[in-house]
């Protein structure tokens, strides 16, 4: 006969050791592990990955089909456009032309960050992201001319 099994709470997802071989001690293995010393890692978001991947690019900028093959990234205009709307970030766009790979294609468009000032907040709103799932900060240099005009 099986038994149905109880809804397990916060304190009983605890991990212990046990040495017994029962199916039940495989159950606890896999459980998640909530203690006062540690914190669960939430994945990062969706703008965090773009952020780290256009500040980590640096003036060489972003494509679409990059951002694809690095984090999965499939409408990487609309990350961008959302990050100039709501956060304030500039970008500069132009088409590239080496993304073309069949006759009547559309190129696909490289996006960087237009000045410093845009850097330093792409970089501060990433630290904020990375901090509130209890990571460290990370640094990018600065990759634009000290007059801060576009990349």
């Amino acid at each position: 006969m099986k038994r149905q099994k109880k809804a397990a709470t916060k304190d009983s997802l605890i991990k212990t050791s046990t040495n017994d071989n029962s199916a039940n001690s495989s159950n606890e293995e896999n459980r998640r592990l909530y203690n006062s010393n540690t914190t669960e890692k939430r994945p990062p978001c969706n703008i965090e990955m773009s952020l780290f991947s256009i500040l980590h690019n640096g003036p060489r900028g972003i494509t679409q089909p990059e951002a694809f093959t690095s984090y999965r990234e499939s409408c990487l205009h609309t990350t961008i456009s959302s990050l100039k709307h709501e956060k304030g970030i500039s970008f500069v766009s132009q088409p590239d032309f080496n993304t073309v790979a069949y006759f009547n294609q559309k190129p696909f468009s490289r996006y960087w960050l237009a000045t410093d000032e845009d850097r330093v907040m792409a970089l501060k709103l990433l630290n904020a992201y990375r901090s509130n799932r209890g990571l460290p900060k990370v640094n990018f240099e600065a990759w634009h001319k000290p007059d801060s005009k576009a990349a």
